[in-house]
């Protein structure tokens, strides 16, 4: 009986450091998880790409990190032009009355990002496009909460038509923000060292704030779909991020595009 003992004492003693192990490893996982992010929300960047709304976001600091085909259309600029840079230098928005109403610190994306019980209601504003022509467009606003409070993002949906109902985009953006993750820490937390990207996922990120979509970046880079989203989800993991929207935004921070 004590050699069994001494048997099963000598099978403990050994198998201590695995133990160890185990139980570090499950510390790290419960520090380091992020939480799934609910399928609405992953897709966000997706809901933004469709055709027919001009979508624009900005990060928050108030600099633009996404901008698609048809708000080049309606206000005039460029992507290429206009991405990294402040929203109220590019915008330059004015109310009715012609007062100045784009400038640093919008209280209006206050609103939309920390007052949630007054959300914001569409409003007009009278911009100049890239012609320096001036042009009415009725603006949306939708706040995207990541689970790294940097990440997240301010949406603005823009037409010409004030009459227009809310569109499906508007919608699912709505959605989205509803059961959007809130953050959770600081917005001074450190961030650990990023992996390098290579030249083509730079390029896809770029694709992605300008808008594209998967089909069209395939054409644009002369690849296939499945080869973007390979290339997206090594992205992904690289930024240790969950969206889309959230690897653009990253992006720019740490000036990776």
């Amino acid at each position: 009986m004590l050699r069994r003992l001494n048997s099963i004492h000598a099978v403990i003693v050994s198998m201590a450091p695995f133990f160890r192990l185990m139980q570090t490893n499950q510390i790290e996982r419960r520090i380091s998880y992020n939480p799934p992010v609910p399928s609405r929300v992953r897709e966000a960047l997706d809901v933004m790409t469709q055709r027919g709304e001009a979508v624009f976001a900005i990060d928050n600091t108030d600099r633009i990190v996404f901008w698609n085909e048809k708000c080049e259309k309606i206000l005039g600029h460029p992507a290429q032009k206009v991405l990294g840079k402040y929203c109220f230098d590019v915008v330059g928005g004015r109310d009715e009355n012609g007062n100045i109403y784009c400038y640093r610190n919008c209280p209006v994306a206050h609103q939309a990002r920390d007052m949630e019980d007054e959300p914001v209601k569409r409003f007009t504003l009278t911009v100049k496009n890239g012609d320096g022509k001036e042009r009415r467009i009725i603006t949306s606003l939708f706040a995207l909460p990541s689970s790294r409070a940097q990440l997240s993002t301010v949406v603005h949906v823009i037409r010409e038509d004030e009459r227009q109902a809310a569109s499906p985009v508007e919608k699912q953006l709505a959605r989205a923000a509803a059961q959007a993750p809130g953050p959770r820490w600081g917005m001074n937390q450190a961030e650990a060292p990023l992996e390098e990207l290579t030249t083509r996922e730079r390029d896809i990120l770029r694709c992605l704030a300008e808008g594209l979509p998967t089909a069209a970046i395939a054409r644009k880079l002369f690849i296939s779909p499945v080869t973007v989203r390979n290339h997206v989800q090594n992205i992904l993991q690289k930024l240790d991020v969950h969206t889309k929207l959230a690897a653009v935004v990253l992006a720019f921070r740490k000036e990776l595009i």
